[in-house]
């Protein structure tokens, strides 16, 4: 067993290692920077096409304005199916449900 962060766990990893990430609604609670951490190396360990889900208590993602745009760049917001994983989502207790998606970015 492990008790380290997550954003620990991925500076452990190489770049480019992973494909897919589960954040549940952890980000709501988290401030900029620690944010701004989390999706750094988030960003550094995705490979192209990589995708990020997470639920938020609002409807709207948290991450606009809140980390820098030079990484927030680096992904596509999936609006539409993000609105229908939403609507299909069994639990009454979030307003939102994300999808972003890595581009396919030389790094």
């Amino acid at each position: 067993m492990r008790n380290i962060s997550y954003t620990d766990q991925l500076r452990a990893l190489p770049a480019q290692h992973l494909d897919r990430y589960v954040l549940l609604d952890a980000q709501d609670w988290m401030t900029d920077s620690v944010l701004t951490e989390l999706w750094t190396e988030i960003t550094r360990t995705a490979r192209p096409g990589a995708r990020v889900i997470f639920r938020t208590a609002g409807e709207e993602s948290v991450l606009p304005g809140r980390i820098p745009d030079a990484i927030l760049g680096q992904w596509t917001y999936e609006a539409e199916a993000s609105k229908v994983w939403a609507a299909r989502d069994r639990s009454a207790i979030y307003g939102g449900f994300h999808l972003y998606v890595s581009k396919d970015l030389a790094r």
